[in-house]
């Protein structure tokens, strides 16, 4: 077994945790600048976490491993010291910002639809908040269904759902 045969397990194992725990699918929201919310009951339990940070540090640790054995830089200790450093230190600084997200304080008067919602039923609604879209779920209180793209006025908005019906402006 070589070293370049660890660093790419590494690899393989850290990409297939970051898939588990949902950080690849967070990375893609994000790069949409897109914040969708979850359910208040669908907090991501601490292997989430945990799992996350890991991923970030093996990825890390084989990615450091893997150029500077490639480029011949140190020899294979020294490289497998660098890139465990490596390793630890994207596994703390992802500490830092791999944060759980909450909701935010939501002060919207009116939001988009975005998923269609049945009369009584549920769907999604966009708004922008501190310059993001924000995606969250919502209900429709009217007796008539809401089709995507309808301006809606926001009802309540103190659970993870908001409430939402039919805006007498449009």
């Amino acid at each position: 077994m070589t070293w370049a045969f660890l660093y790419l397990a590494a690899l393989l194992v850290g990409l297939v945790l970051a898939g588990v725990t949902g950080l690849l699918r967070d990375l893609r929201a994000i790069g949409h600048r897109h914040l969708v919310l979850p359910h208040a009951d669908h907090h991501a339990g601490p292997f989430a976490v945990l799992g996350a940070r890991i991923a970030c540090g093996l990825c890390a640790f084989a990615i450091v491993g893997l150029i500077a054995a490639a480029r011949h830089w140190f020899d294979a200790l020294t490289t497998a010291a660098v890139a465990a450093g490596a390793g630890i230190g994207v596994c703390l600084l992802s500490t830092i910002v791999l944060r759980r997200r909450c909701a935010p304080e939501i002060e919207a008067a009116h939001a988009i639809v975005a998923r269609e919602i049945p009369p009584g039923g549920y769907g999604q609604v966009r708004f922008d908040h501190e310059g993001r879209t924000v995606v969250m779920a919502a209900q429709n209180i009217d007796s008539e269904a809401l089709p995507v793209g309808m301006v809606v006025e926001v009802v309540d908005c103190t659970r993870s759902v908001v409430i939402v019906r039919r805006s007498s402006a449009g």
